[in-house]
C-alpha cells in the first residue's frame, strides 16, 4: 500500500506574505494619478457687518485630477476647500449699480470657483462641474430666540414623560441678514434619545449645526432637565361645555351640557389637577362644514396632562331663539 505523504502548512507565513502583497499594491495604486469628481466644501467668506440672505449650497462639485493618496484624504479631512472671499470694495460698487443699500447681488462664475479651490500640491483642478453662483448679501443683524429640545426619549412602560423640560440655557442669540432673522423663531438642539427612562435624567446635548454657512450661533453646551413619572389616571365628570365663537342673536347650547373626561399623566401632576382646571370647548363655525350637526370637543388641561378620551364623543349644537321657546338643532350648510 502506498501512502500519500502529508504537507504541513504554514499559514503565518502564508499570511504575512498576503499581507504584504496587500500593502505593496496599495502603495502602487495610492502613487498613481487619478481624475475624479469630488464635492468640495464651500466657504463664503463676507465683510464685517454683512451677512448672507440665502443659504447657498454647501459643496460645489469639480472634477480634480491628483494621486490616489490625496484624493483619499480629502474623503477623510476635506483637504480641497474652495474659498469664495467677497470684498467690501465688490459689495460697494454693486450697491452703486443697483441703488439698494440693503441687498446686494454678486455673482460667482464657475471660473471664479475654479481658482477659488484650495488644493494640496499636486492636485489639480480640471473644471468646476457645479453651475455659477448668486450670492444674496445683506446687512448682519441679531436676535434672541429660544431654544428647542428635539426629543426621542421612550420611558419605560407604566411610566410617562412630563412636560415642560426645562433647558439651561433656555435662548440663544443668533447673528444673520435681517430678512433671514424673520425667518427664524427657535433653534433646535441635537436630537436627545433615551430608552427605558424610569426616573428623572438631565441630559447634555448640542445645538443643531443647520444653516451654519448664513446663520453664527454659539457653541454651547445644552442642558436638558425631563421629568419622568409613574403614569396615572384621572377621571373627571360633570365638565361643562363651552362654545366659543358664536356672535349671533339667539340663545345656543351644547347638548349634551356637561361631559367626562379621562386624563392621563405623570401621578405627581394629575394629584395636583383640581376639576375647575379642566375647560372643554367646541368651535361654533365648525358647523359651516359640518353637515351632522355633531363637533368634537377639545379639552384644555395643566401642561404634562392629556386628555385620552370625552364622553360622549361628540356633541351637538342646540339653537333656541329669543322670541320663541322651539328648539331646533342647528344644520348649516
Amino acid at each position: 500500500m502506498r501512502i500519500a505523504p502529508r504537507f504541513s502548512i504554514a499559514f503565518g507565513p502564508l499570511a504575512a506574505c498576503l499581507l504584504l502583497a496587500v500593502a505593496l499594491w496599495l502603495y502602487a495604486s495610492m502613487r498613481e494619478e487619478y481624475s475624479t469628481i469630488l464635492d468640495i466644501p464651500l466657504d463664503i467668506r463676507l465683510p464685517e457687518g454683512r451677512a448672507l440672505e440665502a443659504e447657498p449650497s454647501p459643496v460645489i462639485r469639480a472634477r480634480v485630477q491628483g494621486a490616489g493618496w490625496q484624493l483619499v484624504n480629502h474623503f477623510l479631512s476635506s483637504a480641497i476647500r474652495c474659498v469664495v472671499d467677497v470684498p467690501a470694495v465688490r459689495i460697494v460698487q454693486a450697491q452703486a449699480q443697483t441703488g439698494n443699500p440693503n441687498q446686494v447681488f454678486i455673482p460667482v462664475s464657475r471660473q471664479m470657483l475654479s481658482q477659488a479651490i484650495q488644493a494640496p500640491v499636486g492636485v489639480l483642478v480640471q473644471r468646476v462641474v457645479s453651475d455659477s453662483l448668486t450670492l444674496a448679501i445683506g446687512f448682519i443683524a441679531q436676535k434672541r430666540i429660544p431654544i428647542r429640545a428635539v426629543l426621542d426619549v421612550e420611558p419605560r412602560e407604566g411610566f410617562v414623560v412630563t412636560m415642560p423640560y426645562r433647558l439651561t440655557p433656555d435662548s440663544i442669540t443668533i447673528r444673520s441678514s435681517k430678512t433671514m432673522l424673520a425667518r427664524i423663531s427657535a433653534w433646535q438642539t441635537e436630537p436627545i434619545s433615551r430608552r427605558d427612562v424610569y426616573e428623572p435624567i438631565t441630559a447634555q446635548t448640542e445645538l443643531a449645526d443647520t444653516l451654519a454657512g448664513v446663520v453664527q450661533f454659539p457653541k454651547l453646551t445644552i442642558s436638558c432637565d425631563l421629568n419622568v413619572q409613574q403614569m396615572a389616571e384621572l377621571l373627571v365628570e360633570d365638565v361643562p361645555v363651552n362654545i366659543m365663537g358664536y356672535g349671533g342673536n339667539k340663545d345656543v347650547s351644547a347638548l349634551p351640557a356637561r361631559v367626562a373626561v379621562l386624563l392621563r399623566g405623570g401621578i405627581d401632576d394629575i394629584a395636583k389637577c383640581s376639576p375647575e382646571q379642566i375647560r372643554v370647548s367646541i368651535d361654533y363655525a365648525q358647523l359651516r362644514t359640518n353637515t351632522t350637526g355633531l363637533l368634537k370637543p377639545s379639552v384644555s388641561a395643566p401642561s404634562g396632562i392629556n386628555a385620552v378620551h370625552v364622553q360622549p364623543r361628540n356633541i351637538r349644537v342646540v339653537e333656541r331663539t329669543r322670541k320663541t321657546s322651539s328648539a331646533q338643532a342647528l344644520m348649516r350648510p
